[in-house]
């Protein structure tokens, strides 16, 4: 008998846009193999999205399966003829992709070698019940990769985190094991030769990453059947689209930045100017009244003084 897999997704209506993209690849995939089908919609979330994935796993957990396969909301499976039981490692109880020049294709001079939390086979057990209370209890680091840093540092990852050495030690290791990275290829960072799921991590431009899952989403079916070289063909053709669209959204941020600036210097001196035009019209306004004109003989009287009285002080001596 095969051991019971569900299938785990979540988002917020802010993610619902890839959601609709997804999801369907998503049941397609589920039904092909026999799994548990769990896509979890909501705004009630605890903690903010990106911890989202930890409070649904967590719950999933206690639900009798005896695997859960989780996958973010930006990942779009391309084929369904891989089950992801023959994936699993008996003597573990996490499997997550490393992405690294050993297991991918890195096309990203700055890319950071590590495990990544997009795509993670998680055998219910008594140890994976106890690791993601204490990835819950531990909460957030300071680093910007929200739970996968947290994962990543219980795990004794510190290295790529920018957080210390690695602590190679650390008893949660002896758990887990290299899933691969074809269940978890991001094009333009890190890819698989052939992919199995396309995750589409580390795109700022919301934008951006949702019209490059939608061409992924609509072209997907298309590609199912063709051979491993055309696949992995269309993967290089996403990765450098992705590259194209990094550098025009980069560019775009630079426009807008320098734009920003520009128009907060017009503003400056737009502000200066109209105090050079407040400052006038109430000097104008002092010299018309009537005050200022009583006293004018006065203040005649006071520059002349000062005028003689420079004149009649003596000069110093030329040296």
């Amino acid at each position: 008998m095969k051991s019971s897999v569900c299938l785990l997704t979540a988002c917020d209506s802010v993610q619902q846009p890839l959601a609709d993209l997804t999801i369907p690849r998503m049941k397609a995939f589920a039904g092909t193999h026999g799994y548990e089908q769990r896509f979890i919609r909501g705004d009630n979330w605890k903690r903010p999205r990106g911890w989202l994935k930890i409070e649904a796993i967590r719950a999933v957990l206690e639900d009798g399966f005896d695997f859960v396969l989780w996958m973010d909301i930006d990942a779009i499976v391309l084929r369904n003829d891989v089950d992801v039981r023959t994936a699993a490692v008996d003597a573990a109880d996490l499997h997550m992709a490393w992405h690294g020049p050993e297991t991918s294709e890195i096309m990203a001079a700055d890319f950071i070698p590590h495990f990544n939390s997009g795509v993670m086979l998680i055998r219910a057990t008594d140890w994976s019940r106890a690791f993601f209370k204490q990835v819950w209890e531990t909460g957030q680091l300071r680093h910007p990769w929200f739970d996968q840093a947290t994962i990543l540092h219980l795990l004794g990852y510190d290295g790529c985190l920018g957080l210390g050495p690695n602590r190679p030690d650390e008893p949660n290791r002896s758990r887990l094991a290299r899933l691969d990275t074809a269940w978890n290829s991001i094009p333009g960072l890190a890819m698989a030769p052939d992919p199995i799921v396309h995750h589409y991590a580390g795109i700022g431009n919301p934008s951006t990453r949702l019209r490059m899952i939608e061409a992924d989403a609509m072209t997907a079916p298309l590609r199912e059947h063709a051979s491993p070289q055309l696949r992995q063909t269309f993967s290089h053709l996403f990765s450098l689209w992705r590259d194209d669209a990094a550098m025009r959204d980069w560019v775009t941020t630079e426009r807008d930045s320098a734009l920003a600036k520009l128009h907060a210097v017009a503003a400056e001196g737009h502000g200066l100017l109209a105090e050079r035009d407040t400052a006038r019209t109430q000097l104008a306004a002092v010299r018309n009244s009537t005050s200022w004109k009583l006293t004018g003989p006065l203040r005649r009287i006071i520059e002349l003084f000062h005028r003689r009285r420079e004149h009649a002080l003596p000069k110093a001596p030329d040296c």
